[in-house]
């Protein structure tokens, strides 16, 4: 194989790794949530009135979302933290993301 077929071949790898390292699962978020978050809390303080929420935004979702793993010590990746919020974003939030 000469130079610029492998050098296109590994880019293409690097490029569908990092893609599929950096998207969310919305399915293993919703899966940790029910596992781990409803004995805490039930989905009603996500769908409060957006005046009394605690969370305005994603990088709030994001930061409650670690406090809560921290305060719990579930002991969660960054991935399943990414997961999670995907989730609650996805079906509660509905925060515009960032590009």
């Amino acid at each position: 194989m000469n130079l610029k077929k492998k050098f296109a071949l590994s880019s293409l790898l690097m490029v569908s790794l990092s893609v599929s390292v950096n998207a969310a699962d919305i399915e293993e978020g919703e899966s940790l949530y029910q596992d781990d978050c409803v004995a805490c809390h039930d989905s009603s303080v996500f769908t409060r009135p957006a005046e009394e929420r605690k969370v305005n935004d994603l990088e709030a979702l994001k930061k409650q979302v670690h406090r809560c793993v921290m305060m719990t010590e579930l002991g969660w990746f960054e991935e399943d933290e990414a997961n999670v919020v995907e989730y609650l974003n996805t079906n509660y939030y509905k925060f515009k993301k960032e590009e």
